[in-house]
């Protein structure tokens, strides 16, 4: 499962590199990356993509027939539509959340062999946790995505955008917290006031413009709240 969402969101950043190469070359933050730099060239990358995306099908085909669907006719279209979303769609921090959260119903699928509602529940509340935190990570492109004409979050909500990213946690939070108690999580709920606590934190941060830290902040959020659900249910994600 962690070999699988490690070469699956590296093949997404590796497509969705290969398809932005012209934007990232015009954008601050991204202008140095490999294919942008020409540190490699477009038929590297896609021999790249190729080789990852035979390693990810050769694991997928050890998995389950659910999870084999799963993957092929929901993640795979979504990790290939995500790099255009920002060309098509006001707000593409949406399909990023809604691509990026499956590896939630995709790594259940593969130890039961179906989807739980628990497991959709906190699939959408991954949703808005991924919309809000990529939100924070548009900020630092904000100018540049205005300048070559990219859709963002930021570009959509401007000056509001960090109440909207307020609203997007908030929901996640709240979604926690009612899994939480109507699970009868204990741990979880105290995590909460680590979630609390982080928030404020990364609001502090957008005041002051440190947008990429505030974005790798979120990384501690994932990091505990695994380790909380881990501890709950002793090596089960779901009772």
């Amino acid at each position: 499962v962690l070999l699988g969402s490690f070469l699956t969101r590296s093949l997404g950043c590796a497509i969705n590199d290969f398809l932005d190469k012209d934007i990232d070359g015009k954008v601050l933050r991204t202008k140095d990356r490999p294919i942008a730099a020409g540190l490699i060239t477009k038929f590297e990358a896609k021999i790249f993509i190729i080789l990852l995306s035979l390693i990810c099908l050769f694991l997928l085909s050890m998995t389950n027939e659910f999870t084999i669907k799963l993957v092929l006719f929901a993640a795979v279209p979504l990790i290939i539509i995500y790099p255009l979303a920002k060309r098509l769609i006001s707000v593409p921090q949406i399909i990023l959340g809604i691509t990026f959260g499956l590896s939630l119903p995709i790594s259940y699928s593969i130890v039961h062999g179906t989807i739980h509602q628990d497991a959709i529940f906190l699939y959408v509340a991954c949703i808005f946790w991924i919309i809000a935190y990529d939100g924070i990570y548009a900020l630092s492109d904000y100018e540049d995505d205005l300048r070559i004409k990219l859709n963002s979050l930021p570009v959509i909500f401007k000056e509001n955008t960090a109440a909207v990213v307020l609203i997007f946690y908030f929901i996640f939070m709240i979604m926690i917290a009612i899994y939480a108690f109507t699970h009868s999580l204990e741990l979880l709920a105290i995590g909460l006031l680590f979630l609390i606590y982080q928030m404020y934190l990364q609001f502090q941060m957008i005041k002051s413009e440190r947008y990429i830290e505030a974005f790798k902040s979120n990384s501690h959020v994932g990091l505990v709240i695994a380790m909380i659900f881990f501890i709950e249910n002793q090596n089960e994600l779901f009772s």
